[in-house]
């Protein structure tokens, strides 16, 4: 048993895994739920997620020794605002979200000497949403980003990868910058191209209903993101702007590249770009398991 309380905010797929999670390997001796909506409570208890909920953020946070925090990240500064006075001294704190810099930099200010935030980014997900996609086991063999600061006590970090380890993940400390930056590259663009996608086979529906019948494995494969949380989504798309439009231009920049091809006709260089994609993505072999 690692924490005696831990209050989970947000108590949706990733909140509602952590909750069970801990609770099944036995790692507090209680787990509280936070949630928004009254119907989330019996949701949470019937997949075994906490021991109680509530709606009240500061009933559910008050005395616990660790939170975690789960809501999308355009919500992280104003509830931890509301938690600040509330919070057990010394408590640990951390978070879910895909994205860190501003979140850490916000919540570090909030918490100020009270309590220890950490952020955190568990690399496992679904495109399915709420308590009741929530899984034990979600984050087995999943990569768990940490972003510790320069002031964070190394107890208090040790003993978060000592949570992660105990969920079954792989901790991996990270600068903040430096993770918004690679998730920009391998969650985010990927997303607003999955997105993009669809909104391009709506425009082929709209013109031709035989459409539907031409989806292709490929299309599947690569939209079956795009089904996620848009709220979730648009925050973090938000909150990493600059690194996500570095990233965009890039990828523009790629798609200019094989669309002069195309124009050109261009059969031996098309090869090649295709080929050096295919060598790239073979070499890495299988990846740790994540979905965002």
């Amino acid at each position: 048993m690692l924490f005696d309380t831990v209050c989970v905010v947000g108590v949706g797929l990733i909140g509602g895994s952590f909750g069970m999670a801990v609770r099944e390997r036995g790692l507090a001796r209680q787990v509280i739920g936070a949630v928004r909506r009254e119907e989330t409570i019996n949701a949470a208890f019937q997949r075994g997620a906490v021991d109680n909920a509530t709606t009240n953020l500061s009933l559910a946070a008050r005395g616990a020794d660790m939170i975690f925090m789960a809501p999308p990240v355009g919500q992280m500064a104003a509830l931890c605002e509301v938690l600040a006075p509330v919070v057990r001294a010394d408590a640990l704190v951390t978070d879910a979200g895909s994205t860190k810099g501003n979140v850490v930099a916000q919540c570090t200010r909030i918490f100020g000497q009270k309590a220890y935030f950490v952020g955190g980014h568990p690399m496992a997900g679904s495109e399915r949403t709420g308590v009741e996609a929530a899984r034990g086991d979600l984050f087995e063999n999943a990569i768990w980003v940490l972003t510790p600061n320069a002031d964070t006590p190394p107890p208090v970090v040790n003993q978060l990868i000592a949570l992660v380890e105990a969920l079954g993940a792989t901790p991996l400390l990270l600068n903040a910058q430096t993770h918004d930056a690679l998730l920009a590259v391998t969650s985010h663009v990927p997303h607003i191209t999955a997105a993009a996608l669809v909104h391009g086979f709506m425009a082929a529906r709209d013109e031709s209903e035989v459409a539907q019948q031409l989806i292709a494995n490929g299309w599947r494969d690569s939209t079956r993101i795009a089904a996620g949380s848009p709220e979730m989504w648009r925050d973090i798309c938000l909150d990493n702007a600059p690194a996500l439009a570095h990233s965009l231009d890039d990828l523009i920049e790629q798609l200019q590249t094989v669309r002069a091809l195309l124009l050109a006709a261009d059969g031996d260089r098309l090869h090649d770009w295709f080929d050096r994609a295919s060598v790239a993505r073979r070499k890495q072999g299988f990846f740790p398991r994540s979905s965002k």
